[in-house]
């Protein structure tokens, strides 16, 4: 998957005041709050992924005998 760099020219030249994370068990978040009482917030959310390979480990180099497409968790519309 390639990489994306996102730029926030809102937050360009802006003097930082603090910034926080939050890390509840349903809510991550990264804040950037500035000195004129403006915050840039990033809410963090976690995404479950399996790559299942079949293995053959009989001589105990674990041989791979198929590779199966990636599994990604299913989210609803919004979330």
């Amino acid at each position: 998957m390639p990489h994306r760099i996102q730029e926030y020219p809102e937050a360009v030249g802006k003097a930082v005041e603090k910034v926080t994370f939050t890390n509840e068990e349903d809510f991550r978040m990264v804040t950037v709050e500035f000195t004129d009482k403006t915050a840039l917030g990033f809410q963090l959310r976690m995404r479950l992924e399996a790559k299942p390979e079949f293995m053959d480990w009989t001589t105990g180099d674990g041989k791979s005998l198929k590779m199966y497409p990636l599994v990604r968790e299913r989210r609803s519309e919004g979330a």
